[in-house]
This record gives C-alpha cells, sequence and structure tokens, in this order.
C-alpha cells in the first residue's frame, strides 16, 4: 500500500468509528431521559384504589373505579393494580389516561358491572 493509500484508509476508519459512537450515545441518553411511571395499590376503607407515580411523585390518585357511575371501590388490589397498569401503558403511549366502563369489562373487572 502506499502512503496515500493508508492516510485515506485511516481517515474513513475514524469517520465510521465517529459516527457509529455518536448513533450510539444518543441511543443511550435517551434511555436516560425516560422518566420512571409507575402503579401501586392501596387499601381504603371498603376497599382498593391505585395512585400512579411519575419519577416517584404521586400523578393520579384514583379511590374510585374510574368510568362507572357512583364511587365504588376496587374489592382486590389485583384489579386494581390491572387498571392502574393499563393507566401506566397510555400514559407511556401518550394517550389520554382515561378508563371506560367498556375496557374495565374487558379486563374482567367484575365491579364495573
Amino acid at each position: 500500500m502506499t502512503k496515500r493509500n493508508i492516510i485515506t484508509f485511516c481517515g474513513i476508519t475514524l469517520i465510521v468509528l465517529a459516527v457509529v459512537t455518536g448513533f450510539s450515545y444518543q441511543r443511550t441518553n435517551h434511555d436516560a431521559d425516560m422518566v420512571p411511571i409507575e402503579a401501586e395499590a392501596f387499601q381504603i376503607r371498603d376497599g382498593w384504589g391505585y395512585q400512579v407515580k411519575i419519577d416517584g411523585r404521586p400523578y393520579i390518585y384514583q379511590d374510585m373505579i374510574p368510568g362507572v357511575d357512583g364511587h365504588r371501590t376496587f374489592r382486590s388490589k389485583e384489579n386494581a393494580l390491572k387498571v392502574g397498569n393499563v393507566v401506566v401503558q397510555k400514559l407511556m403511549n401518550h394517550k389520554i389516561p382515561s378508563m371506560s366502563q367498556e375496557e374495565l369489562l374487558a379486563l374482567h373487572i367484575p365491579e364495573a358491572q
């Protein structure tokens, strides 16, 4: 190889390395910018509710079943978490975190009837 070919090869290699490093850095920073969103159930005097926390801070406090008439609570912790986790998924997908009676019935929440 001539000196010119070696310099060209090294230059192209450095450019490719810089591009790959830039894409890798950008992807890593995007993941670091993600804010944790989680649902947790809590017990109240006549049943269960859930709250959604964003970055450890309460964002939604739901002490009754959303999407149904009256002030009804969930009978079990599992049902409260089931609905809370759907709300979390909606928030993560940038959708309105509301729940309809049809969605509750699809989740097999008996209190929604």
